[in-house]
């Protein structure tokens, strides 16, 4: 008897929970609103946006160009330090790069 009179509350607790639960998620459902944000005037700042993310690629194409320079150079004496700065200078000239070219993030 006692094992009913458990297994009938633990079967009304579950149906609360389960109720509670589709309540709170119909009225997370229904009270979603669209909002749509009317055009901005962003023109004068893509202009620059544009401009600046060009001169990123090719500062970061010069960047590059001399990492790989010192990259060889280190080959050459034989510098282990050498070979890492340059592969980190021109990791960090590639990395410029990307940068310059996610002109997306804006919005252009």
């Amino acid at each position: 008897m006692k094992k009913n009179n458990l297994l009938a509350k633990a079967k009304n607790s579950f149906r609360k929970i389960i109720s509670s639960l589709n309540i709170v998620l119909c009225s997370l459902i229904l009270s979603t609103t669209s909002v749509h944000a009317a055009g901005s005037n962003t023109g004068s700042i893509d202009g620059f946006i544009t401009f600046v993310c060009d001169w990123l690629l090719k500062i970061g194409g010069v960047v590059a160009l001399i990492g790989a320079v010192m990259f060889a150079l280190g080959w050459q004496r034989d510098d282990a330090e050498g070979k890492s700065r340059g592969l980190m200078t021109m990791m960090a000239g590639f990395m410029v790069i990307a940068i310059s070219q996610s002109k997306g993030l804006f919005g252009l």
